[in-house]
């Protein structure tokens, strides 16, 4: 067996990019591909994956008997490879520190984490009935094969779009001063002024719609009142835009405003609950409010009368009506963002890592 298992993950790895060819979907094709690796693979008694989500491991598609729902990283076999960013391989699972016995036939365990760029998304987890099961061919073999699936579902790079304009950093050129009128004029000049009160400049959302005059002179005020005259408050203000911009996976918008949310006094690890979906248990009631009603908005689409009522109870009808506002505000942003494709800065990385699961 040991001789054929390198071509056995090589015929397995043909089958897989064959059943991933075509569908975007990454619940499906991860079903798919523990089905492959059921069927494939001998002496297994589980398989499947779990995906990140906040600080916990969270159950996807599997084969086996029944499994634990959710795993913390850094705990049992599976939490310890996401917290690694490695493989682990255990030839005994009753020999390695705090394992989870989801199934007691359990006796070795294989888990190969899915990263992309830097971030742990999840990890492969097989388990066999047979102590010292999995040797170094099953890890490269299974690495390989999670490799293919990250890759296929990986987004573009910056430097994969073709038709990006090299000075705006999206579709659309910069628009040029000397086409703008006397209204319009003033918009650009403060935009391209670094201490003209913008996060970005011409380089993002507002020279977008600048190519709009009619648009940008109307939307700008709104803005300015949403944000700083509403009475939302700057904390509330920026939870706000970064759970919008999780919730639209807009990279651009977060990485412009992670920097405000902590200039807001908002903790790294209240921004990685947003960051990753993490759940709002223990958070500060305003702060979990925001967050709660972000997901219901844009994920859920549909808001909970709990939920509801803890907002309005929070910001009253006035200030509820135009957080919401203030969501719906940088979800349009997201939209022309995404629509005009508009790149983050080259030395900037990525900042949010791919969610396999919606927000709720």
């Amino acid at each position: 067996m040991p001789d054929a298992k390198p071509q056995l993950y090589r015929d397995l790895a043909v089958q897989l990019g064959a059943l991933l060819d075509g569908e975007s979907d990454p619940i499906a094709n991860a079903a798919n591909m523990v089905a492959l690796i059921w069927h494939g693979l001998p002496e297994l008694n589980w398989a499947g994956f779990y995906f990140r989500r906040g600080s916990e491991l969270v159950l996807g598609p599997f084969h086996g008997k029944p499994a634990c729902l959710r795993i913390l990283v850094g705990q049992g076999v599976c939490g310890t490879a996401a917290a690694r960013g490695s493989a682990v391989l255990v030839p005994d699972v009753h020999e390695f520190p705090g394992h989870i016995a989801c199934d007691p036939d359990s006796r070795s365990e294989l888990v190969v984490p899915l990263v992309e760029d830097g971030a742990v998304l999840g990890v492969l987890d097989l388990d066999s009935p047979v102590p010292d099961r999995f040797d170094d061919a099953d890890r490269a073999g299974s690495e390989e094969l999670v490799a293919l699936f990250v890759a296929h579902h990986r987004r573009l790079a910056p430097t994969d779009a073709e038709d990006i304009d090299p000075a705006s950093g999206c579709r659309l050129p910069l628009p040029r001063r000397e086409d703008l009128d006397e209204e319009s004029l003033r918009i650009y000049d403060r935009l391209a002024d670094p201490d003209g009160g913008t996060l970005r400049g011409l380089r993002g959302p507002g020279g977008i719609q600048l190519h709009s005059p009619e648009l940008s002179r109307r939307s700008r005020p709104v803005n300015h009142y949403l944000r700083y005259e509403s009475g939302l408050g700057g904390r509330v203000r920026e939870l706000a835009i970064l759970a919008t911009a999780r919730e639209h996976d807009s990279r651009f918008e977060w990485a412009a405003h992670e920097p405000a949310a902590r200039a807001e006094g908002i903790s790294p690890e209240i921004i990685d609950t947003i960051r990753w979906r993490g759940a709002t248990v223990g958070l500060a009631e305003p702060d979990a409010i925001v967050l709660d009603l972000a997901r219901e908005i844009f994920a859920a689409r549909q808001v909970s009368s709990q939920t509801y009522a803890r907002a309005l109870e929070q910001f009253g009808e006035r200030r509820l009506v135009d957080l919401v506002a203030l969501m719906g505000n940088y979800a349009a942003t997201a939209a022309l963002l995404t629509a005009f494709d508009m790149q983050l800065d080259r030395e900037q990385p990525p900042p949010l890592p791919r969610l396999f699961f919606p927000g709720r």
